[in-house]
Parts: C-alpha cells; sequence; structure tokens
C-alpha cells in the first residue's frame, strides 16, 4: 500500500485532477439522484398515502377539469365495502406574477374526513373541521409569504380572511398586477377593481364576492334584515357603503345601518376566518391553502345555483335559467380494510374499481397508487437524472484511464526494473489496478461529499424545501460502487499494458 500511495502522489497535480474528475461525476450522481428521488417521493405521498385508496374523477377529465356532481357521493357509498367517499377540489388561483417562485396559487376544497387531513402537523390554530365551515387553514410556506408580504396588515390564526384584503395590500402589487394609478384611487375604486379582477382575471367565480341574503342575515343575527345592497344597472356594481347609507335613510322611518356594527351590518356569504396553519411535508401542500369544501366549490363554481343563459329559439335570442347542481373535483375513498391482510385489502379495492366503472359510466375509478403510471413525467426526470449521471461519471473514467495511461508510459523503466528483480506480472498488473481503484475510491468519498452540499445549497438557496436534510445514503452507496467500477474499467487497459512489458525494452526506453 505504501508503494502505490508513493506512485500516486509522485504526481501531486494529475493525481488531484483524476480524484476531482471521479468526484465531480460522483457528486452530480448523488445530487441528480437525491434531487430526484425527494421530489419524486414527495408527489408519490401525496398520491399513495394522501389521496385514499381509491380516486373517482369524471370519466373524460383529467383531476384539475374534473367535475364530478356531489350526488355521486351515495351512490359510491352504497357500495359494499367503502367506507368513506370524501369530496375534494383541487384548483388553482392565477396570478400575474409568481407566488412564492410558483405562477398561481394552489388550493384544496376538503372535509374533515379527507385522507389528508390526518397528516396535517398544526403549527398554529386546529386544522380543517366540518363545525366551522368558514376556517381556512394555510401551508406553512403560504403563510410564510402571506405575512411577509402583507406585514402588519397581515390576518392571524383566528381572526378574519378578506380576499379583497389580500389584493389591494402593497405587498401583493407584483402578485395580483395593481394598475400603475393604484395609489391615486379611491378606496371604493381599488375595490371595485379587485373585485373585477378576482373575477375576470383569476378565476374566482362571482357568487364568492356577494353578500348574505336577508334570510342569511336573519338566521345568524336574529333581528328583521334591511333591504339589500342595491346593484348600479350600468355595470352591475354594488352601492358603496356611503350609497347604501343614502339609500337606507330614504326609508321611512329610516333604517340603520352601520358596516362596522357585525349585528347591522351585512356580511359576506363566505365569511372566512384563518383557523390554522400546518405543515404536511410535501412541498406542494406546504404552499397550498385548504378551503372547507363547500367554500371552494364556491371559489371554483362548483356551488348548487341557476344561471340565466341565452339561447336560440324560433330564430330569437331567449334568456333560459338553468340550474347548475353542486360538484366536486374527485371523491377520495377508503375501504373497509380492518381485519384484511393487504392482499384481501388490494382485492376489495380491485373489486370496487371495477364495480364503479361498471356500474358508473360518468366517472372512472382508478387506485391512488396507480395514479403516477399515467404521468410519464416521472419516469422521464428520473431517466434524465440517471443519463447525466453517467455522462459525468464517463467524463471522470475518462480523466483516471488518462491518468494511469500516463503513469505506466512515465514508470516504463521502473516496471521494467521491477521485473527484472523479480516482480511477477500479475503483481505489476494488480499494483497498477490497484492505484486506480483507490483513486475512484477517493475520488467516489469526495464526490459524495460534494454531492450532499449540492443538495443543501440548492435547498437553502432555491428555496427547494422538498428537499431533505439527510444523505441519502442507499443512492451514495451506488455512486461509490459505480465509481469503484469505473476505476476498475480504466484501469485495465493501462494495467494490462504494464504487464506485458518486456524487461529489456522497458529499461530501454527513454
Amino acid at each position: 500500500m505504501k508503494f502505490i500511495l508513493k506512485n500516486l502522489f509522485r504526481r501531486k497535480l494529475r493525481t488531484l485532477f483524476s480524484v476531482l474528475g471521479v468526484g465531480v461525476g460522483v457528486s452530480v450522481m448523488v445530487a441528480l439522484f437525491t434531487i430526484s428521488d425527494d421530489l419524486v417521493g414527495q408527489i408519490t405521498q401525496a398520491f399513495e398515502t394522501q389521496r385514499g385508496d381509491i380516486v373517482v374523477m369524471q370519466a373524460t377529465s383529467e383531476e384539475l377539469e374534473s367535475d364530478v356532481p356531489t350526488f355521486y357521493e351515495e351512490k359510491l357509498k352504497d357500495i359494499e365495502g367503502v367506507k368513506v367517499a370524501s369530496p375534494m377540489i383541487v384548483a388553482i388561483l392565477r396570478t400575474d406574477a409568481d407566488f412564492d417562485d410558483r405562477p398561481a396559487i394552489l388550493y384544496y376544497g376538503i372535509r374533515e374526513d379527507n385522507p389528508i387531513v390526518p397528516h396535517m402537523k398544526m403549527l398554529e390554530g386546529q386544522p380543517i373541521s366540518d363545525d366551522d365551515p368558514m376556517g381556512v387553514v394555510f401551508g406553512w410556506r403560504a403563510w410564510e409569504v402571506l405575512q411577509e408580504k402583507m406585514g402588519d396588515k397581515a390576518p392571524k390564526v383566528g381572526e378574519p380572511l378578506n380576499f379583497v384584503n389580500v389584493v389591494t395590500s402593497e405587498g401583493f402589487s407584483e402578485v395580483f398586477n395593481q394598475p400603475p394609478n393604484w395609489n391615486e384611487m379611491t378606496d371604493r375604486g381599488k375595490e371595485l377593481w379587485t373585485q373585477n379582477h378576482l373575477v375576470n382575471q383569476l378565476g374566482i367565480h362571482r357568487d364568492a364576492l356577494k353578500e348574505e341574503t336577508p334570510e342569511q342575515y336573519e338566521r345568524r343575527t336574529g333581528r328583521k334584515a334591511p333591504p339589500p345592497r342595491p346593484v348600479h344597472t350600468l355595470g352591475s356594481v354594488p352601492y358603496s357603503d356611503e350609497e347604501y347609507v343614502n339609500y337606507l335613510n330614504s326609508f321611512d322611518p329610516k333604517i340603520p345601518y352601520d358596516p362596522e356594527d357585525p349585528v347591522y351590518a351585512y356580511r359576506m356569504q363566505l365569511d372566512l376566518t384563518t383557523r390554522g396553519v400546518c405543515e404536511t411535508g410535501i412541498m406542494l401542500q406546504d404552499t397550498a391553502v385548504f378551503f372547507p369544501h363547500n367554500v371552494a366549490q364556491v371559489l371554483k363554481g362548483k356551488h348548487e345555483r341557476t344561471e340565466t343563459i341565452e339561447k336560440r329559439e324560433n330564430r330569437k335570442t331567449v334568456k333560459v335559467d338553468v340550474l347548475r347542481p353542486s360538484s366536486t373535483s374527485a371523491f377520495l375513498i377508503d375501504v373497509e380494510a380492518e381485519g384484511l391482510t393487504e392482499e384481501q385489502k388490494s382485492a376489495l379495492v380491485d373489486r370496487i374499481v371495477n364495480t364503479i366503472n361498471q356500474d358508473l359510466a360518468e366517472v372512472r375509478a382508478i387506485r391512488s397508487e396507480d395514479i403516477l403510471q399515467r404521468h410519464k413525467e416521472i419516469d422521464f426526470f428520473e431517466q434524465f437524472g440517471l443519463v447525466i449521471s453517467l455522462i459525468a461519471a464517463l467524463a471522470g473514467a475518462i480523466g483516471i484511464l488518462n491518468t494511469m495511461t500516463l503513469a505506466v508510459y512515465e514508470r516504463t523503466r521502473e516496471i521494467g526494473l521491477l521485473l527484472a528483480v523479480g516482480w511477477s506480472r500479475s503483481r505489476v498488473l494488480t499494483t497498477v489496478m490497484a492505484e486506480g481503484l483507490l483513486l475512484s475510491l477517493i475520488g467516489g468519498l469526495l464526490g459524495v461529499a460534494f454531492g450532499y452540499a449540492e443538495v443543501q445549497a440548492a435547498k437553502n438557496w432555491f428555496s427547494m424545501d422538498a428537499l431533505s436534510n439527510t444523505l441519502n445514503v442507499t443512492r451514495s452507496l451506488h455512486a461509490v460502487g459505480l465509481a469503484f467500477g469505473i476505476g476498475f474499467l480504466a484501469s485495465v487497459y493501462p494495467a494490462i499494458r504494464a504487464s506485458m512489458l518486456q524487461p529489456i525494452d522497458a529499461l530501454r526506453h527513454e
């Protein structure tokens, strides 16, 4: 070993570059595989452990576009073996600029029986509850962004949450593309612009900005409701508070109204409060907002309502009222698995999937664990990392091959002398091979350290919270093993060449 180390350190700079060549290749492999494993692992966990046993969607659509009437819940529950059929909405709120490096805000509509809820580690407040139909839960990263953008005006847990206040806050000026004359606009002008922007640009349904009805007001307060807020004929814009008070004062006797008084004031139908802040361990969900299912229905326009549409009849355009039924994006099904083995549970899941697909034509069911197989992008991501890693490893192999070939060439006389004094050809071959393997092993270990450092740098510098803080031991061992194999293959030719030298010819070498 001493002889091998002496030979390696005789040309320190060349040895260093060879080690670095292998190290860089291994570091790229460790970093890429760690990143891909962590990201794919997050997606896999979200689909396999937080989507129940079965996902039921619209037959002709993917999840974000899926629209399933909620009356299917009873049909699904009637199937033998179904324990829970929980509706869930998955949607995005479009933004004009990036929200925490993402072009949109992901939000969910869930009930307390949703499989995500048990995975919510509450940092503040409480998880989603059916007893609090207006309580909103933020993923911890979405909450941090909200606090950073809104500053002192940001809501606290337990306080009201108002969309208009969020959009009009100074910190969100770029995210929601506030107009250049924003600071010159009146408060009422800002409010009207925001309502219009939320509906026409960001994808919020108009009903999400409506005030409660007189009936809802009376149920809430126990008092007779004042007349609803009128709407201007031109532009369908609701009266401002000042206009509304003047309108109420026109009655005899005058109707008392104070928009700041919770007894007299009409509230928004979506009178939201911030219920809690959670961590799920999944990046997509930690940057998302969780609404009660009934709230998300209104935001996405999946609530039951009557809409007036125009159609042609007898060469005339007529207006017709159409009832839009309540709907959801998908149903997540948990099966009755108590007392069942894994094989029995799997068979039950397959039977329920087949029953749904055969008996309910407008929807389709798929095992949660099979959803990722439909997304070939995941396989491409993993294969891309493998290809890049192999290219980097090849570069390291060429470095070792070059180092060992030059070492044999420069030491031709030395090798000839060793053969002349009695070294066997196998001993020469073994020595050269050992030098190459030692180079690759040192480079591999150094590469693991570099790769871990690269992953942590990506996590901290680029806010890649999905990346773990721990070393991926399995991938690291694979990388070191590959480096060892590279060292072996790259040393074969120089070692054979050295062992085949004729002593007398080698001693004549200049």
